[in-house]
């Protein structure tokens, strides 16, 4: 007996594309103009079923119904959470060669400790390759390093905060000598982040475009490959808070194809390695 077609899901009518758009702007900033219907099937498609809906009218309901999970499940199907252990290289080198002699001085006078935000921090690479990259630096300026690390998806920090890695991932980024002094082996053949660079490291769920930030000033941001998500209001919106957020002169690290668009005021450029750093312009008010 032949096995019947599957009933193909009808396409998205105006109104409810209007109603996902409005759901994705709200929980990750990313705006949906018109003529993306191709992207809503292709990145939520899947959430038709994980959520049991009939079709893409119920899908709305269906993901304020769910709440937390629903909102979590359309984060992770509209952002893509790629990062790896020391991503792009340069970033990292700049951060100990460059960014902790400057900084120094301000670490000092605000408690010995080297601030750093990772926002977007996906599953935790990114912040625990910052410790690791400035720990010989901080230590010979008799200082420590305390990183901030955020992201909108639980499940990305559900992972961050476990540490744990598949061992051929972290070989790619990371030399043997790096696994033997910032990794310790599982039983199940996994690498897990030594304890004195998770401690370092704490975790927090923020949506960067509408939560508060906390109290006191950052030495560094990293915002690497967030932007991109973002239209232009929202990129200003997002330099506005990551500049009240740095203190003067503090350095500000974006994705390696990305630039300050538009340009702001309280931001000026300068260069490592043919790599773009900017930092924070004493004076200016974002």
């Amino acid at each position: 007996m032949a096995v019947p077609d599957p009933v193909p899901t009808p396409g998205i009518d105006p109104e409810t594309y209007d109603r996902i758009s409005r759901l994705v702007y709200a929980h990750t900033g990313v705006r949906l103009g018109p003529g993306k219907e191709y992207f809503v099937e292709g990145r939520l498609g899947g959430l038709l079923e994980e959520l049991g809906c009939s079709g893409w009218a119920e899908l709305p309901d269906r993901l304020a119904a769910a709440r937390r999970r629903g909102a979590d499940a359309l984060i992770r199907a509209v952002v893509t959470h790629e990062t790896r252990f020391f991503r792009d290289q340069v970033p990292f080198r700049a951060l100990a060669e460059r960014v902790v002699p400057d900084m120094a001085g301000a670490a000092r006078e605000d408690g010995g400790r080297l601030r750093v935000w990772c926002a977007g921090c996906s599953t935790g690479q990114e912040p625990y390759s910052v410790v690791m990259a400035v720990w010989d630096r901080i230590r010979a300026e008799g200082l420590d390093v305390a990183v901030w690390a955020t992201d909108i998806s639980d499940r990305a920090l559900d992972k961050a905060r476990r540490a744990r890695y598949e061992a051929q991932d972290v070989g790619r980024a990371v030399t043997p000598q790096g696994v033997e002094r910032w990794f310790d082996r599982q039983h199940d053949g996994r690498l897990r982040v030594c304890a004195s660079v998770r401690e370092r490291v704490r975790f927090a769920r923020l949506n960067v475009l509408r939560d508060p930030t906390p109290e006191g000033r950052f030495h560094v941001v990293l915002c690497r490959n967030v932007g991109i998500y973002f239209d232009r209001p929202a990129r200003k919106h997002l330099y506005r808070v990551l500049g009240r957020v740095l203190g003067p002169g503090g350095y500000l690290l974006l994705g390696a194809a990305e630039t300050l668009f538009p340009p702001v005021p309280w931001f000026k450029t300068c260069y490592f390695d043919r790599t773009l750093l900017f930092r924070r312009t004493p004076g200016a008010v974002p």
